[in-house]
């Protein structure tokens, strides 16, 4: 009928126009604030395609040239290493007419934070969870040794990951692992969770005067590296077996789900070069009306996934199964 209003903007001083900048800044804000994988990864922008390669590099062999000998041709092998982005991943929320939406600025920044924050929360897990396989996975065969295998280590006894000395020296030993391979120690990030974060501080020569001038405050709960690499406190470390994720399909395996073993993990050691990252939505919000449903409906949505690129450079330290 002409002149009577199909929704309830009239009801509201807002435009809806304000109301989308408003409510998707706030989700943007909150995001960025909350996801912190984009610190430590590349995500590359996945255009025309759903899917991405990357190429890995064998290791190149030296040889002396002698004179009067031919140098033999020697071919470096290379590997592929592909992420299909399939899955679309929203977060929703329905209004009625008559909605706190509109009328309400503090309700359009709740639902923002609390969008923007479990969609960071679910966009870090996925890439920890896939830290965590990296870990476990053999060495890539046809590159001449080039990317080794992943390196998981498994406390002595239960209840060592409690102990400060046992688990930061199991830190310590994947960390010169990697090392020993040649990786420098500045790119790598070590993740654990608040509880192993405090074990951890509690470690005297993590923060001693005399062992670590100037590596955290007590008083503050910050402790800064562990032999040279950087420590990160996350509650987004699993703790339980994953089954169902959102972005686990047949097409790629239930790539994104964990077992129980893999639940294990206390601590996980990450390289820029450990993932490989791909989006090919970027985070949106939308606000709309649905005259059917006569619903407000509040939208903020991305699609991107993650995998194991170089599983030489994750690392996990896992508790004690009996």
């Amino acid at each position: 009928m002409s002149g009577v209003p199909q929704d309830s903007s009239h009801l509201s001083d807002v435009d809806v126009s304000l109301l989308l900048d408003e409510y998707g800044g706030e989700v943007e804000s909150q995001f960025a604030k909350t996801s912190m994988m984009r610190e430590f990864v590349r995500v590359r922008p996945v255009k025309n395609t759903d899917t991405i390669v990357n190429n890995r590099v064998g290791r190149t062999q030296l040889q002396a040239i002698v004179p009067g000998v031919r140098p033999a041709a020697n071919a470096t092998g290379f590997g592929k290493v592909a992420l299909t982005v399939d899955t679309v991943i929203l977060a929703r929320d329905n209004r009625s007419m008559l909605n706190e939406l509109q009328t309400h600025f503090d309700a359009r920044m709740e639902l923002a934070q609390d969008h923007g924050k479990e969609i960071g929360k679910f966009f870090d897990e996925a890439f920890i969870i896939q830290a965590i396989k990296g870990s476990h996975q053999s060495a890539p065969s046809g590159l001449n040794g080039a990317i080794g295998a992943g390196k998981a280590i498994e406390l002595l006894a239960g209840g060592d990951d409690l102990d400060p000395d046992k688990l930061a020296g199991a830190i310590e030993d994947i960390i010169v692992d990697m090392e020993e391979e040649d990786i420098p120690v500045d790119e790598l990030v070590v993740f654990v969770r608040p509880a192993h974060y405090k074990v951890l501080r509690d470690n005297d020569k993590l923060l001693s005067r005399d062992f670590a001038a100037g590596n955290g405050d007590y008083a503050k709960g910050i402790i800064y590296e562990i032999a040279g690499a950087r420590i990160v406190k996350t509650a987004r470390i699993p703790t339980a077996a994953v089954t169902g994720h959102k972005l686990s399909n047949a097409n790629n395996s239930n790539a994104f789900d964990l077992t129980a073993e893999e639940a294990d993990a206390v601590a996980v050691i990450l390289h820029p070069k450990s993932l490989l990252a791909g989006e090919t939505i970027p985070l949106t919000s939308d606000i709309w009306f649905d005259r059917k449903e006569k619903q407000w409906f509040i939208d903020s949505f991305l699609a991107f996934s993650v995998t194991v690129n170089r599983p030489d450079v994750c690392g996990t330290v896992n508790k004690y199964r009996a």
